[in-house]
């Protein structure tokens, strides 16, 4: 049933949000994936085309499938294989109309220009694999792959954990090319006993704060990666998970078992509540930084991004972050 939703969701993504709603252009995004399912039946002069117009994209994915260079016949052994046969009808019902994924990089990228974030200019793709990474970047190429987003009760993710099929839906795919984008970008950049849980919890807030400020139509829950059951969960118990942290003296643990716990996708965080929903850690992180600028002024969003503004206890203490 979910898997139809999903199916259903797109339609009205693209008609609700598609080609009137969004403030910038669409993004090229070459549609490797269908471009694999149409090969077998191009002629020549189609093939050569593809060749010379997609040839950064493509050498670019093929070398995350294979170690042999480039060529029709590798092209060929690709479009044979199981991945392609398995995903690509299924992306094709879901993502009937792929521009969708160009609009919303559109978006995001204007909505972070607009931000002053400085993200490097790249080139993108759609592609189905088998590989874990939903986003893979590969040189100056980002591979989006939507087979990594057909819904939660799509057949090919039953052996997954409900945890992680609960971010396998195409609404999860703007918050986590936002994401991919913007982190790599800026990512965490603290070491040793600098890296404290406070520190990362501070940073993970304010990616979700910049994914509020990029993704169209955006919601808390899209942004932490949280159903609307577990956000309204967390705002009743915020000052009861907030004080179990200050009780066992987490905020300043560097443990990597401690930070994994607490900033990692996972079904619960019992050192919190056993009741409390995986990446706890980033919903009191995104609290702070909210509470840190309702009385604070920043230049910009990238400033908040600089290890020294997450370092340390000073946003905490500028913040006043005491949930009662």
């Amino acid at each position: 049933m979910r898997y139809l939703l999903s199916i259903i969701s797109v339609v009205l993504l693209l008609s609700c949000n598609g080609r009137t709603d969004y403030d910038a252009e669409p993004v090229r995004v070459v549609p490797l994936y269908s471009m694999f399912r149409d090969y077998a039946a191009a002629d020549s002069s189609v093939r050569k085309n593809i060749f010379s117009h997609d040839s950064i994209e493509l050498v670019a994915f093929m070398q995350t499938v294979s170690e042999q260079e480039l060529s029709d016949e590798l092209i060929e052994s690709w479009v044979s294989s199981q991945p392609v046969a398995v995903f690509t009808p299924d992306v094709d019902s879901v993502f009937s109309d792929t521009s969708y994924v160009g609009h919303v990089l559109g978006h995001i990228l204007k909505s972070a220009d607009d931000a002053a974030l400085v993200l490097p200019d790249r080139t993108y793709a759609t592609v189905v694999y088998g590989r874990p990474e939903s986003v893979l970047f590969v040189d100056s190429v980002m591979l989006i792959a939507l087979n990594h987003y057909l819904g939660f009760e799509y057949p090919g993710y039953s052996h997954w954990p409900v945890f992680m099929r609960l971010n396998k839906t195409p609404e999860a795919l703007p918050y986590d090319l936002a994401e991919a984008l913007v982190a790599t970008s800026y990512p965490f950049a603290l070491q040793g006993e600098d890296a404290t849980l406070l520190s990362h919890m501070v940073y993970e807030g304010v990616l979700a704060h910049t994914k509020m400020l990029l993704v169209p139509q955006a919601t808390l829950a899209g942004a932490l990666g949280y159903t609307d059951a577990e956000i309204k969960w967390l705002e009743k118990n915020e000052s009861a998970i907030w004080r179990s942290i200050v009780r066992d003296q987490l905020l300043y643990d560097t443990s990597e078992d401690i930070i994994g716990r607490m900033i990692s996708p996972a079904p619960e965080v019992y050192i919190v509540d056993p009741a409390a929903p995986g990446r706890v850690g980033r919903y009191i992180g995104y609290r702070i930084v909210e509470a840190y600028l309702n009385n604070n002024t920043v230049s910009s969003v990238a400033d908040m991004f600089a290890p020294g503004f997450y370092k340390g206890n000073s946003v905490l203490v500028s913040s006043g972050y005491n949930p009662k």
